[in-house]
């Protein structure tokens, strides 16, 4: 497994103005929901703490962990795209050609970018449905479409991350033409 906590990954391809700014976007994203999840795990231990000594548990915890997390699993998501490191079973392609498993890349990078903005289309019509509804979670009263509104820019910026990858590979390749 080829984990990697350094934002600097080196890319084939060559970075043109245009792609690091996507990078340093992507990258911004990620790093919020790196620091919304380390604010949910504190309050999750103040919580566990508090209900375990002083019985006085945070009221609504469960409910912001879920508000929090729904935005902060999103907001990882373009950077994860960018860089290549989805999952990715490609023991049934190996014994394929280059350009054969390139295009199937072609075809899943599309997928992926079709399939956030219709994601980022229909929550964002839930958004406003539950704003017009008024719809709120059951303990804080806490609008439910707040955190729908924060994982629609990050499902936007994952379809654009699925083209640039799209755009590497094609770039790749014309190198091997």
């Amino acid at each position: 497994m080829n984990e990697s906590l350094d934002f600097n990954v080196a890319s084939d391809v060559t970075q043109g103005s245009g792609r690091r700014a996507l990078m340093q976007l992507a990258q911004g994203f990620a790093l919020a929901g790196g620091l919304t999840f380390m604010a949910l795990i504190g309050m999750s231990l103040v919580s566990i703490v508090g209900r375990k000594l002083f019985s006085a548990p945070i009221r609504g915890d469960m409910e912001l962990m879920e508000v929090g997390a729904s935005f902060a699993i999103a907001a990882f998501l373009p950077l994860c795209e960018l860089r290549g490191q989805h999952i990715k079973v490609d023991a049934l392609t190996q014994w394929l050609p280059v350009r054969v498993r390139d295009l199937l890349d072609v075809l899943a990078h599309l997928l992926c970018c079709a399939v956030a903005w219709i994601m980022a289309w229909r929550t964002t019509q839930q958004m406003f449905d539950n704003h017009e509804n008024g719809d709120v979670t059951t303990l804080l009263s806490f609008p439910l479409w707040i955190p729908l509104m924060l994982i629609v820019p990050s499902l936007v910026l994952l379809g654009v991350c699925a083209l640039a990858r799209i755009a590497d590979i094609f770039h790749r390749m014309g190198g091997r033409a």
